[in-house]
């Protein structure tokens, strides 16, 4: 290495974040230093516990008025500086919002250095899907729930991706290609599976609702179930409920169609009898509680997805 060279590592920018660190770790291509404390990390993870104990050099007469530099050129510098700051509790330097990629980024230098569990509580903000549209960064964020094995989150997550996405999920695995080392594919097809069904019961649910008007008895003179029916089945069509269009729609906006899809309306020609059975039928009321549970229910659960079982004494940490 010329003097140019050493002029220029020594020009780079030192972030402090432990001042009285004894180490500095030189990150990544652009060789960022930071400057951390081997007795915080070691406690945080076996990893550094063992780079800093006596069998590797980087662990040999450390100082903190003379700190040791240690290479970390293969390092990603931003998730690597956001790890050590929350290992370090420098809350005043950890971001309250993370893209999907960058929280990839930290879930993936988390599980190198095996500090997954020292993330717990940062990455559940982190790994909020509420505020995310694009189905390529609720990509990101459910790998990311699944290296830091984080139930809720993946559930969360993959619950969302169930409801906003139209197309296949295959198509999806190309654009994240690189980043399914992390996981297994099936879970596009687990996904796909769990749509599927939502989507049936959502055709149960409107099916059902062709008998709420009860059936016509010999007694009824105004074929007053066979009306409703009849309305009930053309306010389908106008609001694009049919069968064929919710299997390729989207989930959350059938939901919201069911949501707001009023009564039927009578035609005005229609007079009922005076049969005394008659009793009008409520099915938006009818529908709302099912409606409520399949938005608040869950996605994926994290743990049969790991598991590949369906045993009986298999730990599920989220209900399903």
């Amino acid at each position: 290495m010329d003097a140019s060279e050493n002029s220029d590592d020594s020009a780079i920018a030192q972030t402090d974040i432990a001042t009285d660190g004894d180490v500095i770790f030189v990150v990544g291509p652009q060789k960022k230093k930071m400057r951390v404390c081997s007795v915080i990390l070691s406690n945080a993870s076996a990893c550094f516990r063992t780079m800093f104990g006596p069998k590797f050099a980087e662990g040999k007469n450390l100082k903190s008025n003379d700190p040791k530099e240690i290479p970390m050129r293969d390092d990603d510098a931003d998730a690597l500086e956001i790890l050590c700051n929350v290992i370090h509790l420098r809350n005043d330097a950890v971001p309250q919002s993370l893209s999907p990629t960058d929280v990839f980024g930290v879930a993936v230098a988390a599980d190198k250095f095996g500090c997954a569990v020292a993330l717990k509580y940062a990455s559940t903000v982190w790994l909020n899907p509420k505020a995310v549209k694009e189905i390529s960064d609720l990509c990101y964020l459910m790998i990311a729930a699944y290296i830091l094995d984080n139930p809720q989150a993946f559930s969360d997550i993959t619950l969302a991706m169930i409801f906003s996405h139209v197309g296949s999920y295959l198509s999806l695995a190309d654009q994240i290609i690189d980043q399914l080392d992390y996981m297994p594919w099936k879970v596009f097809y687990l996904l796909e599976e769990q749509r599927n069904l939502i989507r049936i019961e959502l055709q149960q649910l409107l099916f059902q609702g062709s008998f709420y008007a009860g059936t016509d008895d010999r007694r009824c003179t105004c074929g007053w179930g066979s009306c409703h029916n009849l309305a009930y089945n053309e306010l389908l069509r106008e609001r694009h409920l049919e069968p064929s269009q919710i299997s390729t729609g989207k989930v959350s906006q059938v939901l919201q169609q069911l949501e707001e899809m009023p009564d039927p309306t009578m035609p005005y020609e229609w007079e009922p009898c005076d049969y005394r059975y008659h009793k009008k039928p409520r099915y938006r009321e009818s529908r709302a509680l099912r409606l409520r549970e399949i938005q608040e229910g869950n996605g994926l659960c994290i743990d049969c997805f790991r598991s590949s079982t369906t045993a009986e004494d298999q730990v599920h940490r989220i209900k399903h």
